[in-house]
């Protein structure tokens, strides 16, 4: 662990210099610019919104449209975000082939870039859920949690992808994959429904899946109040864990990059 907080003490200019570089890159020659950082999870909600609620019909027992829209909102934003960096991050080495031999910038680092960015539209998601679960008044102290909720996601999704990017320079059929394993991802996490609306039998999908976990602690700490600490305990460790794996993965693997690019 002192290795992994080590190298990004090491480069964190150039992380920082570079994540943001990436994200006025990427907006720049778009008419909206930044603003699809806004616009972005807003498209996505009002999209499931028109599905699940006009479309479907789908209601919930004692509860609103408005509070089921926050429902789908604090489990769509996750998601949407690890979505992301999951996408780019998996595609960053090949997409950064030139640097694989740069010792002053190493190539995990440029992950770890890949998946800041893909995280940025998150941040902005939960300032709008902030604001949106305010105005219906739930104010809850438990808010304070969401900031570790979302640094844990954001280790446990680089320790994945570190080892996704890794295994796509010898195995390239994962970049075609990966819209496959995203649309299977969001079928099975509880982005419209909740784990009380899962089938007793199917509820090992939940248990098994770390989005779901993720969700379910984003809805405890936004919606109900209730800070699960066991739950984010765990979460937290499995998050570290991942890490540990995956820093250790792409780094054992890294000399022999440039033989297969």
């Amino acid at each position: 662990m002192f290795e992994v907080f080590h190298a990004f003490h090491k480069h964190r200019q150039l992380l920082i210099a570079t994540t943001l570089q990436a994200l006025r890159g990427r907006f720049s020659a778009n008419v909206f610019g930044i603003a699809w950082i806004v616009l972005y999870p807003i498209i996505f909600l009002s999209m499931y919104s028109l599905v699940f609620i006009y479309i479907l019909g789908v209601r919930m027992p004692s509860m609103s449209s408005f509070d089921y829209v926050l429902i789908i909102f604090s489990g769509l934003v996750p998601f949407l975000a690890f979505s992301e960096a999951f996408s780019l991050g998996t595609s960053s080495i090949l997409a950064s082939r030139g640097l694989l031999r740069n010792t002053l910038f190493p190539i995990e680092m440029v992950v770890a870039r890949d998946v800041i960015v893909g995280h940025a539209t998150m941040g902005v998601g939960l300032l709008l859920l902030w604001a949106a679960v305010i105005l219906n008044g739930q104010f809850y102290w438990t808010h304070l949690a969401v900031p570790v909720i979302f640094i844990f996601q954001i280790i446990m999704t680089l320790g994945l992808v570190w080892i996704t990017s890794s295994l796509t320079i010898f195995f390239r059929d994962i970049q075609q994959a990966i819209p496959i394993i995203i649309l299977f991802l969001m079928l099975v996490s509880p982005i419209a429904y909740t784990e009380e609306m899962v089938p007793a039998g199917m509820t090992f999908i939940i248990k098994l899946n770390p989005l779901a976990w993720l969700m379910h602690l984003y809805r405890s700490c936004f919606l109900d109040g209730v800070l699960p600490l066991i739950d984010l305990t765990l979460f937290g460790l499995f998050s570290m864990v991942i890490l540990l794996l995956g820093y250790r993965f792409i780094h054992r693997l890294k000399p022999i990059f440039a033989d297969y690019v």
